[in-house]
């Protein structure tokens, strides 16, 4: 080997790997005689949707051929305008967000010096982008910049619009029929696919529900605008064009100032707001539509809509179980992605992150007993004699403890060496 090449040697070695991957995806590329370049975003314009515009952006999104989902993009950012619709969401993903979690070896024992890896903001985002992915659809992540540690510090999602999942091509255009290929050569170790290319999320069988709710508050609308403020009349004997002109223009400042200037026998007469609660007819309507949305997304609505809170404990804990079903498979899901998809890109883009091979994440569901079910143990095992450690109890219960109520003649007994609890003995 040469000098030069030694040189070399030592060189590419201070070099950080982010700077080598760059200039290695840059000459690869001027190869393929394209060039990487950010894709080219637009305003973002916000238009009444009708159903019409649902069925053509559907249609679009699932073409065979070229599927485009320009239409299906803008269709989601207006029933994001809905804020039930976005509320039960976050609930969903909110939960997850704030779940404990821990990484372990192939021997199923804890290794908790890496988790502060992922105690960062980029994997808070990357986990809301993957579980978004099943109410929008299939979603394209990139994983790519690094700090000058060679550490990740952001996790991106390619706007929809700029997605070909069939041809698995990020496009700088929405529309454009060629791209860059995210799945295979310089670039499939940078971005990740999350979920089919035919799917298009649980947004696109809400739409029809979200935009009868907002015909419905649009229709409510109109009826405040012509019945919210009674109407007004004004009878004039002096029929002059002047006199109709002062008189109109006065009826239309009393709007806002209740002041009129009348001759002779001009009189104002105000109309009356119709008696009957015409305005149930659209209040009922969006609360059935919001308990609909709240259904399909949280599989019930007692814990999303405004009901009465007075149910039997049964009831209650039914919809628990059932919000708890669909907890779980969001997180396996993450779960999944995570372990699949995740780290091993990690591996691939820095040295950074080399304590992470033979690791797998998982969630830690070590103190996930409700609070309920906590304290029913606790009163089974005082009444049962037991001496239970009043610290710990209201710690994880969040009820403090100010004091003790024992029997007469009875004292605690701890073993202080073994520290556990034993039973009161019986007088």
């Amino acid at each position: 080997m040469g000098f030069r090449e030694k040189l070399q040697d030592k060189i590419i070695k201070l070099i950080p790997d982010a700077k080598i991957r760059v200039e290695a995806a840059i000459r690869s590329e001027s190869k393929n005689k394209t060039k990487l370049t950010e894709i080219k975003r637009a305003s973002t314009l916000f238009q009444p949707k009708t159903l019409n515009d649902w069925k053509n952006a559907v249609a679009l999104a699932t073409d065979p051929e070229n599927p485009s989902f320009l239409f299906l993009a803008e269709l989601y950012q207006n029933l994001k305008l809905d804020s039930h619709l976005v509320s039960v969401i976050e609930s969903r993903i909110h939960r997850v967000l704030r779940s404990k979690f821990v990484f372990v070896n192939e021997a199923g024992d804890e290794v908790p010096e890496v988790k502060s890896m992922f105690e960062r903001p980029w994997f808070e985002e990357f986990l809301t982008e993957v579980l978004w992915s099943k109410f929008e659809g299939v979603k394209v992540l990139e994983i790519f910049h690094v700090n000058e540690n060679l550490e990740l510090f952001t996790s991106e999602a390619i706007p929809m619009a700029h997605v070909n999942p069939k041809k698995g091509l990020i496009l700088k255009e929405p529309g454009d029929e060629t791209g860059w290929d995210y799945r295979s050569g310089v670039l499939e170790n940078y971005y990740l696919q999350i979920g089919k290319e035919t799917d298009l999320g649980m947004l696109s069988e809400l739409a029809t529900l979200v935009l009868a709710k907002k015909l419905a508050m649009g229709s409510w609308l109109d009826y405040i605008e012509k019945y919210g403020i009674p109407a007004k009349s004004i009878t004039t004997d002096n029929m002059t064009p002047e006199r109709s002109e002062e008189l109109l223009q006065m009826g239309l400042d009393m709007i806002s100032n209740h002041v009129a200037v009348l001759q002779g026998n001009e009189k104002i007469d105000f109309g009356f707001l119709p008696t009957t609660d015409a305005h149930k007819v659209f209040d009922e309507m969006i609360s059935r539509l919001n308990s609909e949305i709240s259904k399909r997304i949280l599989g019930q609505d007692g814990t999303s809509d405004n009901k009465d809170a007075s149910g039997n404990y049964g009831s209650l804990k039914i919809l628990q179980e059932v919000a708890n079903d669909r907890h779980e498979s969001d997180k396996l899901f993450a779960q999944y992605i995570i372990n699949t998809e995740l780290i091993p890109r990690l591996l691939k883009l820095s040295s950074f992150y080399a304590p992470l091979a033979n690791l797998s994440f998982d969630w830690d569901t070590s103190e996930e007993i409700e609070k309920g079910t906590m304290i029913d143990k606790a009163v089974a095992l005082t009444n049962a004699g037991f001496v239970l450690d009043h610290a710990i109890l209201a710690e994880k219960t969040g009820m403090p403890i100010t004091g003790f109520k024992s029997d007469a003649g009875s004292e605690p007994i701890v073993d202080p060496k073994k520290k556990k609890l034993k039973p009161t003995p019986k007088q």
